[in-house]
């Protein structure tokens, strides 16, 4: 079976009171044992929820983020964001949130990490 129809079938069949945080986590959860390739169309995937007109599955790809980039840069994340409240407007609160979790992440990965960069600042 293709990652992607897991992911579809996690949200089409999932029960009455799943809120997409839970989806969310059981594909991270998933992610540590499945191959990279899987893995990479996790994200793929996701990023495609990301402009989605479905609710439901922005909102799993946006609990993604915790451990995942569903942008190459901090200023693409930014430009989703916006349409995404604009869309779905009982969401702002939580694309916010997304926003603020996922900046010090860009910042990271825009200036490398700390075992990256070495030990040099320590």
């Amino acid at each position: 079976m293709d990652i992607e129809n897991v992911m579809d079938f996690l949200v089409d069949h999932r029960a009455p009171n799943v809120v997409p945080g839970y989806v969310s986590e059981q594909l991270l959860s998933m992610s540590w044992i499945i191959d990279a390739d899987d893995v990479a169309r996790i994200i793929e995937v996701a990023k495609r929820w990301l402009r989605s007109d479905d609710q439901f599955r922005v909102a799993v790809a946006i609990g993604l983020e915790n451990e995942t980039y569903l942008a190459d840069s901090w200023e693409a994340i930014a430009e989703l964001a916006e349409p995404l409240k604009e869309r779905f407007p009982s969401m702002a609160a939580d694309v916010d949130a997304w926003m603020a979790r996922a900046e010090p992440a860009y910042e990271r990965l825009k200036k490398g990490s700390f075992f990256e960069q070495g030990a040099q600042d320590a």
